[in-house]
């Protein structure tokens, strides 16, 4: 009895540790097993694609205008009036200012009196000139005809030596005086004082006239320097205009730049205290030589204004435009690293970094052209480059592919 009890308490005790161990088992069968991630590291990437590349150079200039004119009297005058102001539009022929005009009035009314006694004494001695000519033509004519009588009667004995030499003589006397008389008639006909008469009218004429001062081109007034009652003289500007509607910009280049320039190419200007958006501007002139002082070259940019916002003496940056090269490999020029002696790019491959070694043209420090090396398409790292090496696993986590 006592051997069937002990059997049946091992039977019990073993029941009891098999079922301790599958509760064991059974718990640790419910534990989640935790995950083991591989690293990677997060890259950016652009796509490598066909671009147009443009290198510039960003120089700094004086906006100036087409048409600073400053406008002086041609005569110098007593102001009576002044017909504008600073800013006023003018157009080319309108008065600006006039001068006093009784002293010019007189000295016109003097001229034309002189000319026109001038002009009646041309006249009244051309027309004695006229009648004195043909007189004298007609008594010279008479006087050789009766010396050819009197010679006539001489050679037939009928008329003496005496009679012969007086009809000469008052042939001769009668020749003389009548080229004394012609001679000095035509002198008096000459126009000589006619013409000076003519040019002193003239230049009163137009002191009148210059009295008057007007508009040489369209423009804007800058400055006006005259007052009523004051004195104006070629001395002094006394109207400045400008026209701000065809400006130009001043530059000077380098001589590793001017031969990258060309007449007429379209260049990007900004005037900051004009506004924040760009203007078109064109080059208009490059100087084929450079300044003896500077040893720079002289390129003039001229730009329109059609809205008025910028102003002579405004300071102006161009970007000029001096390599250029169209539908060409290029990426961001950040990606290109240099490595063991290797210029390299990294490619995302089955989402590995792949290195590249390529060949590399034109940089405008923004993009840069790849002559060789890469394909169209390659996924190329632009943002973590510089921490990825050959076979690294990476996570496009932005750029194109984000």
């Amino acid at each position: 009895m006592e051997k069937k009890t002990g059997k049946l308490r091992k039977i019990l005790i073993l029941l009891m540790a098999l079922m301790a161990l599958g509760l064991l088992a059974g718990c640790s069968g419910s534990q989640p097993t935790e995950a083991v991630e591989e690293k990677y590291i997060p890259v950016e990437v652009e796509v490598a694609s066909k671009k147009t590349l443009i290198n510039t150079a960003i120089l700094s200039g004086k906006i100036s205008s087409e048409t600073d004119v400053s406008v002086v009297p041609k005569i110098p005058g007593k102001v009576e009036f002044v017909n504008v102001k600073v800013g006023d539009a003018v157009h080319k022929g309108e008065v600006l200012f006039t001068l006093e005009t009784t002293d010019m009035n007189n000295n016109y009314q003097l001229a034309e009196a002189r000319y026109q006694t001038s002009k009646d004494q041309w006249e009244a001695a051309k027309t004695s000139l006229e009648r004195t000519k043909v007189l004298a033509a007609e008594k010279i004519a008479n006087a050789q005809k009766t010396l050819a009588n009197t010679k006539a009667l001489f050679d037939a004995g009928a008329a003496s030596k005496v009679q012969l030499d007086q009809a000469e003589l008052g042939l001769k006397e009668l020749e003389s005086s009548f080229a004394g008389q012609i001679e000095q008639l035509s002198v008096q006909a000459s126009d000589s004082s006619l013409k000076l008469a003519e040019v002193q009218l003239t230049q009163a004429r137009e002191a009148l006239d210059n009295a008057t001062v007007t508009a040489p081109v369209d423009g804007v007034v800058s400055q006006v320097n005259v007052q009523v009652g004051n004195m104006a003289s070629s001395a002094q500007a006394a109207i400045g205009l400008t026209n701000s509607s065809t400006l130009y910009s001043s530059l000077s280049v380098a001589e590793n730049l001017v031969n990258r320039l060309k007449k007429d190419q379209v260049v990007k200007v900004t005037v900051p205290s004009a506004s924040e958006k760009s203007f078109v501007g064109t080059i208009d002139y490059i100087s084929p030589a450079s300044d003896p002082q500077t040893r720079l070259y002289p390129v003039k940019i001229t730009l329109d204004n059609p809205e008025g916002l910028i102003k002579p003496g405004m300071f102006a940056k161009v970007e000029l435009a001096t390599d250029e090269k169209a539908d060409v490999m290029a990426v961001k020029s950040e990606a290109v690293v240099l490595k063991n002696e290797k210029t390299i790019v990294y490619v995302v491959q089955d989402d590995k970094a792949v290195s590249k070694e390529v060949t590399t043209g034109l940089d405008t420090g923004v993009d840069i052209e790849i002559v060789k090396g890469l394909a169209q398409g390659d996924k190329v790292i632009i943002k973590g480059q510089t921490l990825v090496d050959e076979g690294h696993k990476v996570k496009v986590v932005g750029g194109e592919e984000s």
